[in-house]
């Protein structure tokens, strides 16, 4: 029998679900198309946007990545652990048909043959890149996610590490969340926030024209908007000095986005037409080798069992439920306000991700009422 969540059911639970899908539709959604604003833009997208993107199951080709002939000015990819870095990593590559790496060199490549960089840092136990120059790394894309999903998702990372399990594959079980949530959420919300702060600081100037592009996991996983945010991240990447490669086309990227992001959906759809399922699950494998010998070269470096090779965008199995106690809310609710006061004159969009941010955490807040174990996803059920 499924269990009962507090405060799921009623009236109650429908005004709220109507309020936050509101929030998202004028906030998160519209995020990293070029500021015009982002609102008049998801407002005028929202009427074509289906005729535009309804057929992307074919028209482009998904092809590992080749080393450039020339030296490639790389882009900072920084994210929060548990925000979609990977996910990122494999459509930055697809759309560019360019290598990524990471700030370790995880796969053995120098920096100057790779389009973008995925770093972790300021967080704790990442690699120390603030010595290096701006020069190497004229401009940043910022990865973010909503706090209350971003914190459970590197939970689970470490519960799938900490266990010898595939990445990606295993949600931590319910009380584990809870026992690791009351001595690490904290710490973990304050180095959420002073993420966003080094690379905001570092890299101001925000927008397709300047030296930093917000994109956030809810708008490149969405169905509708995941299109438009896939585009602004191409046209950012393509301004990078020596990228020449990076598909434009609206039609071809909606593609390309489809076949990373969403490939799961396409394999249902096949099957339901006809049981055709070989070439997606060809595919799938595609994605999951698309960074070459990441995982292979990783393994032998840090001396341990190879794990299995998981699809970055795979939904992991075991309970969603993640609740916060009220204190914990209002301490999120807190440290995103001081953010959007601190960040209130940026001409950009992270102004309006932290707002949309605020208003699905204070919805969130008013389903907890005092019992502080309502889970927030049940709203949407």
């Amino acid at each position: 029998m499924k269990r009962k969540r507090p405060g799921s059911g009623g009236t109650t639970k429908l005004a709220i679900c109507t309020a936050i899908v509101g929030a998202l539709a004028l906030g998160l959604l519209e995020i990293s198309v070029p500021f015009q604003s982002s609102y008049r833009i998801g407002r005028r997208l929202s009427g074509v946007v289906d005729q535009q993107y309804l057929d992307v199951t074919g028209g482009c080709e998904i092809k590992r990545p080749a080393n450039p002939p020339h030296s490639v000015q790389p882009t900072w990819a920084a994210s929060y652990p548990g925000s979609g870095a990977k996910l990122s990593w494999n459509l930055i590559t697809a759309l560019s048909g360019l290598p990524t790496t990471d700030d370790r060199r995880i796969n053995g490549l120098d920096w100057h043959k790779v389009i973008s960089v995925k770093t972790h840092f300021p967080t704790r136990r990442t690699v120390d890149v603030s010595s290096i120059d701006k020069i190497h790394f004229p401009r940043a894309l910022l990865i973010l996610r909503h706090p209350k999903d971003a914190i459970p998702s590197y939970h689970n990372h470490l519960y799938e590490k900490q266990n010898g399990i595939a990445e990606h594959s295993t949600r931590a079980p319910l009380g584990d969340w809870i026992r690791w949530r009351d001595a690490n959420f904290y710490e973990q919300m304050e180095e959420w926030k002073s993420h966003i702060e080094y690379w905001l600081d570092t890299y101001p100037n925000g927008g397709l024209d300047g030296d930093r592009l917000v994109v956030t996991y809810e708008g490149i996983t969405d169905d509708i908007y995941g299109p438009t945010h896939a585009h602004a991240l191409a046209r950012f990447l393509d301004k990078s000095e020596g990228v020449d490669t990076v598909e434009l086309d609206e039609g071809k990227v909606a593609c390309v986005w489809r076949r990373i992001v969403k490939y799961k959906d396409i394999a249902a759809d096949e099957e339901l037409d006809g049981g055709k399922k070989t070439k997606w699950r060809r595919l799938g494998n595609n994605l999951r080798n698309l960074s070459g010998s990441l995982y292979r070269r990783s393994s032998r470096r840090r001396k341990t069992k190879e794990r299995k090779q998981v699809d970055p965008s795979s939904h992991r199995s075991g309970d969603s439920f993640r609740p916060y106690t009220n204190e914990q809310l209002d301490f999120m609710i807190e440290r995103l306000e001081q953010l959007r006061m601190k960040y209130m004159e940026r001409n950009d969009d992270i102004v309006m991700v932290l707002e949309s941010y605020l208003d699905v955490t204070r919805l969130f807040r008013a389903v907890n009422g005092g019992s502080g174990q309502t889970d927030p996803n049940t709203i949407f059920q």
